[in-house]
């Protein structure tokens, strides 16, 4: 059954604004993405690299890619049109917490447990190349990303009040523009330094802002419309539609790879050229119809309830399992382990995931930040969705 509405705002866990009412195909989607992320980075950080290109390997990579980040950020927009009203700086305080707690990651996960590996000669420098500690310290990964994103998403909301049709032409000029402008750099380092979270083409910059915040944006216009259609029926109908217009961008996307092809690597699918946003996009909507198709007919298990768990509390359990998976090196050594390991090694992932994520709950923002920046009439409701459990 599709959720009813709750008596009780709750918060989301990315944007923080209060939800008068939960999209249970969006908590399912976004409780697989992070499943699915946790495979993807175990298999290629524990994994041997001809893992990575077994049909398993293969299969992971696809499901760690798609369904996985590019969902996060649409559901992050979608999110913004069924939150109530909020002040720019509490979204933009918001956002500014998550852009630090990307660098924090980039120490717990990377610069300390390498440092301690290199200097207990439990690895060389040989081993864990391309990786050194300044490149771990400063890799942009997706928490920088939907920090920014979101404090742009503030502003953008303040002037339009609403997300609509506005939000996704600045997507479509974004993606457009996006080859141009990534990797673009001024020759100063007053500039490019700071501008290396939304430009940068480096190779430690896996998801800059441009062209990533378009999936935020035309996830805003998909919530929007989501949230107009009423009653679980009209839902229905939205994600009927959706899918519809999803095959035929997958279309459109296939049609541009036959065009010009692209190169099929993650370094392509990280800077996202527009053949691939288009697919991609079309990938999601039509995945958000099966996700919604599975809450709709299929009965509320063990499971289910996991994942709802996981996506209401998805920043803490997202910076958990990179601590896991980064120290998680030390056991399972650095792309040592054969297909039977790797796969055992996403199990212990998610189980070690699960386990020490409760610890972290609270993550998105300190209550005192929350609390300081909350509008009076939303005071009321930041400690809310706090207690949750993550499985």
């Amino acid at each position: 059954m599709q959720a009813a509405g709750l008596s009780t705002p709750t918060p989301d866990a990315v944007t923080g604004l209060a939800k008068v009412e939960r999209v249970r195909a969006f908590d399912l989607a976004r409780g697989l993405a992070i499943v699915f992320m946790i495979g993807v980075h175990v298999l290629w950080h524990w994994g041997a690299p001809e893992t990575w290109t077994t049909p398993i390997g293969q299969v992971i990579s696809f499901l760690g890619g798609p369904t996985a980040a590019p969902v996060f950020m649409f559901l992050m927009g979608a999110s913004l049109a069924f939150s109530s009203r909020t002040s720019f700086s509490s979204l933009a305080i918001r956002g500014l917490w998550l852009f630090w707690l990307g660098y924090l990651l980039n120490f717990l996960r990377g610069v300390i447990p390498a440092y301690l590996g290199l200097e207990a000669r439990l690895v060389t420098p040989e081993q864990i190349a391309p990786f050194t500690l300044p490149w771990l310290a400063t890799a942009v990964d997706v928490h920088h990303m939907a920090g920014l994103s979101l404090i742009a998403l503030a502003g953008l909301r303040v002037v339009t009040r609403r997300p609509g049709w506005v939000w996704v032409t600045l997507a479509a000029a974004v993606v457009l523009a996006g080859p141009f402008l990534r990797g673009l750099e001024f020759g100063t380092p007053l500039l490019d330094g700071p501008l290396t979270p939304v430009l940068g083409g480096a190779p430690n910059v896996y998801y800059a802002v441009i062209p990533w915040i378009a999936f935020p944006l035309v996830g805003a216009g998909y919530g929007a419309v989501m949230a107009r259609a009423g009653d679980a029926r009209g839902r229905i109908r939205v994600f009927r539609r959706g899918a519809l217009l999803g095959a035929v961008l997958c279309a459109v996307g296939i049609g541009l790879f036959v065009v010009a092809p692209p190169s099929f690597d993650v370094n392509t699918y990280w800077r996202m050229p527009p053949p691939y946003f288009v697919a991609i996009t079309g990938l999601v909507l039509v995945w958000l119809w099966a996700c919604d198709l599975a809450v709709r007919h299929v009965r509320a298990n063990r499971a289910f309830t996991f994942l709802y768990g996981w996506s209401a509390n998805v920043i803490a359990v997202y910076f958990t399992h990179w601590v896991v998976v980064g120290w998680g090196v030390g056991v399972f050594g650095f792309r040592a382990q054969p297909l039977e390991g790797a796969l055992l090694g996403i199990i212990v992932a998610i189980v070690a995931t699960a386990l020490m994520a409760r610890f972290a709950i609270g993550l998105e923002t300190p209550l005192w930040l929350e609390r300081r920046f909350a509008p009076r009439a939303a005071r009321s409701v930041v400690t809310v969705s706090t207690e949750v459990s993550v499985g």
